[in-house]
């Protein structure tokens, strides 16, 4: 008997470590945006920070504020990225790939109730005193509103704008405001069967370039004829909570918008963004000016955006390297808070680690750096990435959380230092730890002010479309046929998702591996060169970034269009060859390599299809981005993209139809159980509904190979397992192994009336 129940156990011991050694291995880096991810208590007693790369929310006391103590660790669901305090007892915890909020009964230190909100949510404030909850859905362009005692979503409010994130309420709670992260600039793509032709190059030995399509505003007269493009321009949506719609909205506040403050006295609204300066053509007219770095004040009792403030005002952009504007430059502000009075406000530099301190007229009056590169000094590696703020309501400290290092900095503001900083928990591979910072150091560039990710926002798009081209170079080769000319056009800013197995890269397939791109820092950022080893491990990073799942249900028409994606002879015009879609797109990610003639009439990669529902055009009938689908984004939906005949046979209306609902349901790499959170208290322990749904989501994981946590509190005791399906049962693998069944789960948590549990499906 006693070598039976030796052999059980090890046997569950092995299928355990498996799974921790499978888990640790294939750690997913989702690189969600964190928004308002560091939150103090009223009274000042405790700070609550999200730890994304964990799923934890980390409590720490604030006895004495100069040096907060770690109280408890609460698991939440799949990337945590901002955190509301509801009251005293219970904090809500925005889940970005779980697509969800986690009530925490902090007495309890558990999870009590999971929400369903729609996808990618993004940011959450409470107002009536914590008796509604705003959560906004950025791929639903939507608002959430929830009854904060019953949990039920009231309403669905549309935003009709790209990616809604960030939210701010007003001081008496009757209004919210809605910043959209990639909220454009009123700029659009004329096609090269529009377009003049392209200038002549500066260098006399390039042949004339290729037909090409031209960056415009849509308020260009010269152009507004012929294009017949109206793009919104509304930044920051106003919804009045008693009526719970939307009733106005403010315009020219940015291109892409981070976090709120509300000024306490003035009521103004002050917003941290960059505007992009894509109208500007050829990369050497962009190098080391990209983006300016701003904070933008919206006058409520105007109506308007009244004040852009550069957060590098007087900066030379012509001088390259400027070590000076290295050692004060403040890049990608990600978020702003007030002092009590309203005199000074201090906003975070993402980019190059500072906080920068601003008076009442917008300037930077003072910097405070954070962590171990001041000035000067690149530190890339160990990069921290200041990207949330919280001000100690009594004392004279302000705290940072840092997102790329996964800890908190303690700022002494009477000393303008840092004094300690606190590292959380961090599940993090050393690879990506240490290579991310090449994405978003901005010391990397020529004076501070540019990183990759000023584009490539949290390794993802901006949405726009850039002229990158040079009409100085030379041509070059990538393999093809005919040698590729400098001045290539407008293209869209590719995603950084989804990278994992690729080999070419770029519209025009004229980067054979990410190790190529290296020329981009100085060429474009006004940097060096990184050395080998250091690009390398940038490349190693990019590869790790992955989608979260497809939100978009397969239906009918989608059946159908994959048919005919996979099966139709004949679709591409390409010669007398007969080709069908997936001849291109081979790669599980939809991707291929060059060959064919694009667009542009250059040699043109087939690139991933993943994403696509995340690039739609419109919100209801308002067009809310000025670039769509295609290389230079010149087609406002994929039904258009699949008129052109330049590219395809003609297709009928039902077949485009098709192809598009295919389209834009086309898998990730994350199946769409990853996040799910099932959470249960005693009222729902002995329903048989709660069985089977809890069975399940563990026979859909188990096919899929994605673990499943059990975390909660029974018979007083806080719970930390894993499935083992190989035992049908949930294990802590520890030294005191601690062996449940889902029945004697379910049967005990029936007894236990402050008992609860919850079931996360993890990535793969």
């Amino acid at each position: 008997m006693r070598n039976s129940i030796s052999r059980l156990i090890i046997g569950v011991a092995c299928s355990f470590m498996s799974l921790l050694l499978k888990a640790d291995s294939s750690f997913a880096n989702f690189e969600s945006p964190q928004a308002h991810s560091l939150q103090i208590s009223a009274d000042g007693s405790s700070l609550y920070a999200v730890n994304t790369p964990a799923n934890l929310l980390t409590v720490y006391s604030l006895q004495q504020p100069e040096s907060p103590e770690l109280k408890t660790e609460i698991p939440v669901g799949i990337e945590p990225v901002s955190v509301a305090v509801r009251s005293e007892k219970e904090i809500w915890v925005v889940n970005h790939i779980s697509d969800s909020i986690s009530v925490i009964d902090l007495e309890l230190g558990v999870v009590t109730a999971t929400i369903a909100v729609g996808d990618r949510p993004g940011d959450i404030v409470f107002t009536g005193a914590g008796k509604q909850a705003f959560v906004s859905s950025m791929t639903e362009r939507a608002v959430y509103v929830i009854d904060a005692s019953s949990r039920h979503v009231v309403k669905k409010i549309q935003i009709a704008g790209h990616n809604p994130r960030s939210l701010l309420a007003s001081h008496d709670g009757s209004k919210v405001w809605v910043a959209i992260f990639h909220s454009g600039n009123q700029t659009t793509v004329v096609p090269h069967d529009l377009a003049t032709d392209p200038p002549k190059a500066s260098n006399e030995n390039l042949p004339s370039a290729p037909k090409q399509g031209i960056i415009v505003s849509t308020n260009d007269r010269r152009w507004q004829k012929q294009l017949k493009v109206n793009v919104t321009d509304d930044d920051v949506f106003e919804i009045d909570v008693s009526e719970l719609k939307v009733t106005r909205t403010f315009s020219k506040v940015g291109t892409i918008l981070f976090n709120m403050a509300l000024h306490p006295s003035s009521d103004n609204i002050w917003v941290a963004n960059t505007e992009a300066r894509n109208l500007v053509r050829f990369e050497p007219a962009l190098r080391g000016h990209v983006v300016d770095n701003r904070v933008s004040v919206i006058n409520r009792k105007q109506g308007l955006t009244s004040a852009f403030w550069d957060l590098n005002e007087g900066l030379d952009y012509s001088m390259i390297p400027n070590k000076s504007a290295l050692e004060s430059s403040v890049a990608q502000p990600t978020d702003l808070v007030f002092n009590q009075t309203g005199t000074m406000a201090f906003v975070t530099s993402y980019g190059t680690d500072r906080i920068g301190i601003l008076d009442e007229s917008g300037s930077v009056v003072n910097r405070i750096e954070v962590g171990e590169s001041e000035g000067a000094i690149t530190n890339t590696r160990n990069k921290r990435g200041p990207r949330a703020l919280a001000l100690h309501p009594g004392e004279q400290v302000l705290y940072t959380l840092n997102r790329l290092s996964n800890s908190i900095s303690v700022i002494d503001l009477s000393l303008t230092k840092q004094t300690s900083e606190i590292e959380m928990q961090d599940p993090t591979p050393l690879k990506i730890r240490e290579g991310r910072g090449y994405l978003f150091d901005a010391k990397l560039s020529g004076n501070g002010t540019v990183s990759c990710a000023s584009c490539h926002i949290d390794a993802d798009r901006d949405g726009l479309a850039w002229d990158l081209g040079d009409p100085g170079g030379k041509l070059f080769n990538n393999g093809s046929v005919n040698p590729l000319h400098p001045m290539k056009g407008p293209l869209m800013t590719q995603t950084l998702r989804g990278l994992a197995g690729e080999r070419i890269f770029h519209w025009r397939a004229d980067r054979p591996g990410l190790n190529s791109f290296n020329g981009t820092f100085p060429n474009l950022m006004g940097g060096g060169l990184l050395a080998d080893e250091d690009m390398q491990l940038f490349a190693d990073y990019m590869q790790t970034i992955r989608f979260g799942s497809n939100p978009i249900s397969v239906s009918a028409d989608s059946i159908r269009g994959e048919e005919i994606f996979n099966s139709r002879l004949g679709i591409a015009r390409e010669g007398k060859n007969s080709f069908r879609c997936v001849d291109c797109h081979k790669r599980e990610s939809g991707s291929g390599s060059a060959g064919f003639t694009g667009l542009i009439g250059q040699s043109t990669k087939a690139a991933q299809l993943r994403g696509l529902n995340e690039r739609m055009v419109f919100a209801g009938n308002a067009r809310v981005n000025g670039f769509g689908f295609g290389a230079d984004g010149s087609k406002e939906t994929l039904s258009k993209f699949l008129e052109d005949t330049h590219r395809f046979k003609p297709l009928s209306v039902e077949d485009r139809k098709s192809l598009e609902a295919f389209l834009l349901t086309f898998p990730t790499e994350t199946p769409a159980i990853v996040g799910k959170v099932i959470t249960v208290r005693q009222a729902q322990a002995e329903k048989a509904s709660t069985l089977l749904a809890i069975t399940a989501v563990l026979e859909q994981s188990q096919g899929l190979n994605c673990p499943v946590k059990l975390t909660g509190r029974l018979d007083g005791k806080l719970l930390n397992h894993w499935y083992i399906a190989d035992d049908n049962s949930f294990s802590t693998g520890d030294v005191e192994d601690s062996v449940l069944t889902l029945e004697q789960i379910l049967k005990a948590l029936a007894g236990d009336q402050k008992g609860v549990i919850s079931l996360t499906v993890h990535p793969d």
